[in-house]
């Protein structure tokens, strides 16, 4: 008759792979909790496999080895067939999920979740702050509350949890309430430009940043001074277009 007790160990063995994985936790955030459950029995399979592999090909080959899961073996306090290889599967998931993180980088890892998962604008946020060209890291970002800001994306939150966007604004101001024209007030640049070239550029996220959640923008595209400039022409669009590749890359950071 099957032993079910012996399978708690390794199904709780792939609940911690799981949770531990990058790619797989940041997966069970994006889907139904319920379903945490079900890929758990499934992880813990896979890891009884891989438990009992290692059991057949690496400690049968080696002899020492088999001798000191031996010795291991009369370590534990009480008599259980299975006991030992559910025990085995359990200690395995840990060390298993660190390792695979570091083949598998987090920022890869956060790559194919966005790209797989991740909502139009997570989608949008992730490759302006990834774009190889500084013209195309540029975005116009309005708040449900009609505040604009021009900025360069400076991070992304994991796509867990409260998510929210850093930006270093390049230039700020509002949409009119009543004909949505943008009026622009304040202009960053001239500022960021001096902290560059004196050398404080690592100031600059603590001075300048700005987070925002995602849930309080209501809309966002890309920034373009040359093409904005056709519709509108006041002297702070020609003077921030001069200076708009100062050194915002350097300020970048990956999630």
């Amino acid at each position: 008759m099957p032993k079910f007790d012996l399978l708690l160990l390794p199904l709780i063995g792939g609940y911690i792979f799981l949770i531990t994985f990058t790619v797989t936790k940041l997966y069970h955030q994006r889907i139904e909790r319920q379903r945490l459950i079900f890929n758990s029995v499934i992880a813990g399979l896979f890891l009884s496999i891989l438990g009992f592999c290692i059991d057949a090909i690496l400690f049968q080959q080696f002899g020492f080895l088999l001798k000191m899961r031996s010795y291991a073996a009369q370590l534990i306090p009480f008599e259980h067939a299975g006991i030992n290889q559910s025990i085995g599967i359990f200690l395995l998931s840990y060390p298993l999920a660190r390792f695979a993180n570091l083949i598998y980088s987090k920022k890869k890892a956060l790559k194919y979740v966005v790209e797989k998962w991740g909502t139009p604008q997570e989608k949008f946020f992730w490759n302006s702050l990834n774009a190889k060209q500084d013209a195309d890291k540029l975005v116009m970002l309005t708040t449900k509350n009609n505040k604009v800001y021009i900025a360069y994306i400076n991070k992304i939150s994991e796509p867990i949890g409260h998510s929210f966007v850093s930006l270093i604004p390049n230039i700020s101001g509002y949409r009119d309430k009543e004909t949505q024209e943008l009026i622009i007030t304040t202009n960053y640049l001239p500022i960021l430009k001096r902290i560059i070239e004196e050398g404080k550029k690592s100031e600059i996220d603590d001075k300048f940043g700005i987070i925002i959640p995602l849930s309080e923008i209501q809309m966002v595209s890309k920034f373009d001074f040359n093409i904005f400039g056709e519709f509108q022409s006041p002297n702070i669009l020609h003077e921030s277009q001069n200076k708009s590749d100062s050194g915002h890359s350097e300020n970048q950071d990956e999630t």
